[in-house]
């Protein structure tokens, strides 16, 4: 069988937030196909949802990964824990496994590489991926917004977890 017969194994990491969702697709832990900040405004399960499914035609994907809100030391929102169970339940209507991780899960990674915060994660990241440093999020201050483009990074730490935990 050629190469280009072989169906790419593509992981779709989703990363859902109180704007919308950051997403990448991913072709192994070193090949970043594309990623996005997706803002819903005004935001509602419906609309982030189509805009999903939209993602998910796009590349066909062999596996999404998604947040588990219902980490030990998770603040997500009831709206945000409901639609990572809609994701969850869609990928399943298309025949596709889902696997979730927590932030914990993401940190416990990523501190062996001294990063704990999500900052300090998308600064590791960054190092590996150069293409995102138009991306780059600023360091956050206690009394500012978390950055747009931090959804990225959240999804592509999930991405990254998930090769980490599974190579």
């Amino acid at each position: 069988m050629t190469k280009t017969n072989e169906k790419r194994k593509i992981v779709f990491a989703v990363y859902p937030n109180a704007n919308g969702f950051g997403f990448v697709y991913m072709e192994n832990a070193r090949k970043l196909l594309d990623d996005g900040a997706v803002r819903i405004n005004p935001i509602s399960n419906r609309k982030v949802m189509e805009r999903i499914k939209r993602a998910l035609e796009y590349f066909r994907p062999s596996i999404v990964i998604v947040l588990d809100p219902e980490g030990k030391t998770s603040r997500t929102g009831r709206r945000v824990i409901n639609l990572v169970k809609e994701i969850t339940a869609y990928a399943a209507t298309e025949h596709l496994p889902v696997v979730q991780y927590s932030r914990e899960q993401i940190k416990d990674v990523f501190e062996q590489f001294g990063a704990v915060t999500k900052y300090e994660i998308s600064q590791v990241i960054l190092k590996e991926f150069k293409e995102l440093d138009p991306k780059a999020p600023k360091q956050r201050k206690l009394w500012t917004s978390e950055d747009r483009n931090m959804a990225v990074f959240d999804a592509l730490s999930l991405a990254l977890t998930w090769f980490y935990l599974n190579d």
